[in-house]
């Protein structure tokens, strides 16, 4: 490859360095040259140690966490929002959260200047080809990625001898994990519930449904995201801007904004819930004022701090589900054991709230936000398909289970929360019970700040992009102040929200009905036909508009059943 063999970089005869995906990543004198790149730029040489492999799927997840709704919210492009001077969402002073070389010799070393010299004229096109999209319109992802140094800024790349960002790239295991970390959620309380209203034959037909919809379309959209630029990757607002223009990017983005809000509100309720279980003499009202308290400080925390913290929900689903299992096998007699199980029904004898089984099913397999960021964090995004089937094996293995199991258990007796029957069970290990509660009330604190975040830069991007409030906001004091009384005013009206609709399972029901059918069925589709309509088969054509119409049916009905007045 070079003259000088000493200066080379060896390549196996399989593969070829990338040029493309890690530009700005070079070596000095003192590092190891004997290593190699894989066809995505990973070194590969010798085994990883642990602790690299920790710190890579520590960022891998990150990366995931951290994009999750905010790739789909779009704010205004404008100097005013500049990611590098907007001090009122940004920490000056947080850390990187990536790796970030920083080695004053590194001009020295032959093998930088080499690898300079045959990169330079590349930094212009592709800098960073996997975000493309993101360069031609401006998301909150986009400015937060900059900010954390997930994506090389418009600097990092007319300088690539500057000290420059390491992006990694996620692997098919930390893919797999990241996908199950945004399907498996809090819905999982309320899917003994469901079964509860729909019965074993209808709610297992409903689950089906749910299932194989959404695992059809989490592949649409990476097929629309690529209709005009193949594996140019994108966001999920980019495909309806790919379908709809304009029209469409500002559809989806009005919609997840209220799904934020959504979120934000079930997020209060549960751990309004929770903090009630565990002190029973607390009222709604109290429980409620507390949770204000403990969420509010949340949404200032640094967004890498909030991204690992988030870990903690996917530990509490899995520990939910195991803490289930160990009580129904540690009781003999019902309620509450699997030995002897409860009354059930086939076919339910009161169908007055079927459909407000619809969303709560529906809202376990919402996660179609993240996907397009999953697809392009991919080492290899040809595995996509493989990996969004493999997910939703795993998903699917842990649904069925707490779902049968705790319909087993509680029968028509099940609450809106499986936690809420646990902490009745006298005969149960009331310390296992009160461990599990207390991960469902730090479940809504771990992810509130991080749900948050994309809502929150939304309406501050807004006032900066406002040259009314210019001015105003080139006091430091003012931004400051601007941030911590608006989030806070934020989350004291979706804790107002939450008194007013206190139901855990209407709110679970109203985010699967009306937003999660709509984000991960109906529209994935509405535009894979408008994008591919002339080159579909019939059979697509026709399995197509039948997702679409029982997908419209569901969401209509089940939108209806959760914002009417109804007794369980």
């Amino acid at each position: 490859m070079y003259n000088n063999q000493s200066d080379s970089i060896r390549v196996p005869g399989n593969t070829h360095p990338s040029l493309t995906l890690r530009p700005n990543q070079y070596l000095s004198d003192d590092e190891d040259e004997d290593f190699f790149y894989s066809a995505q730029g990973t070194p590969i040489s010798r085994p990883q140690s642990i602790r690299v492999s920790i710190q890579n799927f520590a960022g891998s997840y990150s990366r995931a966490s951290i994009l999750y709704m905010a790739d789909a919210v779009s704010t205004q492009n404008s100097q005013h929002a500049n990611a590098a001077d907007m001090s009122v969402i940004a920490h000056e002073d947080e850390e990187q959260l990536l790796y970030k070389p920083n080695k004053p010799n590194m001009e020295n070393s032959k093998v930088y200047r080499t690898f300079s010299e045959q990169t330079a004229d590349m930094m212009h096109h592709a800098a960073y080809s996997s975000f493309e999209p993101l360069s031609r319109h401006t998301t909150v992802a986009s400015i937060i990625s900059q900010q954390l140094c997930l994506v090389p800024s418009a600097t990092d790349q007319k300088h690539p001898q500057d000290e420059v960002c390491y992006v990694g790239k996620s692997s098919f295991v930390q893919s797999i994990f990241n996908a199950v970390n945004v399907l498996v959620g809090v819905g999982i309380l309320a899917l003994p519930l469901s079964l509860r209203l729909a019965g074993w034959l209808y709610g297992s037909l409903i689950f089906l449904f749910c299932c194989v919809a959404t695992n059809y379309t989490a592949k649409v959209i990476v097929k629309c995201l690529n209709a005009n630029k193949p594996d140019s990757g994108g966001t999920y607002g980019d495909m309806g801007q790919v379908a709809f223009g304009d029209k469409g990017r500002t559809l989806i983005s009005t919609v997840f904004v209220i799904e934020l809000i959504t979120i934000g509100v079930a997020m209060i309720v549960l751990l309004g819930d929770g903090i009630q279980s565990l002190f029973p003499e607390l009222d709604l009202i109290r429980t409620r004022a507390l949770s204000l308290c403990i969420l509010t400080p949340t949404v200032f925390l640094p967004i890498k701090k909030l991204a690992y913290t988030s870990l903690i929900g996917i530990i509490g689903c899995a520990s939910l589900v195991i803490i289930v299992l160990y009580d129904g096998l540690s009781k003999e007699q019902r309620p509450g054991s699997l030995f002897d199980p409860m009354d059930t029904e086939i076919v339910p004898n009161d169908t007055s709230n079927l459909p407000l089984s619809f969303g709560l099913i529906m809202s376990g397999f919402a996660g179609h936000a993240v996907f397009p960021s999953i697809y392009r964090d991919m080492e290899n995004p040809k595995e996509y398909n493989r990996m969004v089937n493999i997910t939703y094996q795993i998903t699917a293995v842990i649904y069925i289970l707490m779902a049968i199991v705790g319909y087993l258990m509680f029968g028509q007796e099940a609450l809106q929360e499986i936690t809420q029957n646990l902490a009745l069970v006298e005969e149960y290990s009331q310390v296992l019970n009160r461990f599990a509660i207390w991960l469902l009330v730090l479940t809504p604190i771990a992810k509130y700040g991080l749900m948050m975040q994309p809502l929150n830069m939304s309406w501050e991007l807004v006032l900066l992009n406002n040259p009314r409030f210019e001015s105003w906001l080139s006091v430091n004091w003012r931004k400051n102040a601007l941030t911590i009384v608006g989030r806070s005013l934020v989350t004291a009206v979706l804790v107002y929200i939450a008194l007013v609709f206190p139901g855990f399972d209407k709110v679970m029901s109203l985010l699967g009905a009306l937003f999660s059918f709509t984000i991960s069925v109906i529209f994935p589709l509405i535009c894979h036909l408008q994008l591919f309509k002339e080159k579909l088969s019939i059979f697509e054509t026709l399995l197509n508009w039948l997702l679409l119409t029982v997908s419209i049916l569901m969401a209509v009905f089940g939108t209806i059943w959760s914002i009417r007045p109804s007794e369980l």
